[in-house]
């Protein structure tokens, strides 16, 4: 019994830190995107470092999606996730009109495209404005 627990113990410890070191941190979020509540409650759109997007308070049908941004020239494409249409009619209004930062779209990947520039005041999806935030608000 003694030489057993010479081994369950040395045994159990490496479990435990082994444990501990094949954890990955949780992404963060790099970008918040924000359509501040009014007729309809806060929807936040949420970049994590990982290349996801998740939506909060709303658009959760758009999930699961994803992001990237080219440093270089500012573009921004937002993939939506979901089953739900592509909103190619109203990404057409946009990008005609010039409506929120929209460059193109694809709607076969189910790709958004931004022009994003530090005076970018606001991106918009479907007929949502989405502002930058610190932090989502919405629940």
């Amino acid at each position: 019994m003694r030489n057993m627990r010479a081994y369950v113990y040395p045994a159990l410890l490496l479990a435990a830190l082994g444990g501990c070191a094949l954890q990955t941190p949780a992404p963060t979020a790099v970008h918040v995107w924000e359509s501040p509540a009014a007729e309809f409650p806060a929807i936040c759109m949420v970049m994590h470092s990982d290349g996801t997007l998740a939506f909060k308070g709303g658009f959760q049908f758009y999930q699961p999606g994803t992001w990237r941004q080219d440093a270089g020239t500012g573009m921004l494409t937002v993939t939506l996730g979901g089953t739900v249409p592509f909103p190619a009619d109203i990404a057409k209004v946009q990008l005609r009109s010039k409506i929120g930062a929209l460059a193109a779209y694809n709607e076969q990947r189910r790709e958004l495209i931004y022009k994003v520039g530090a005076a970018t005041p606001y991106i918009a999806l479907g007929n949502f404005y989405f502002y930058r935030k610190d932090a989502c608000s919405a629940t």
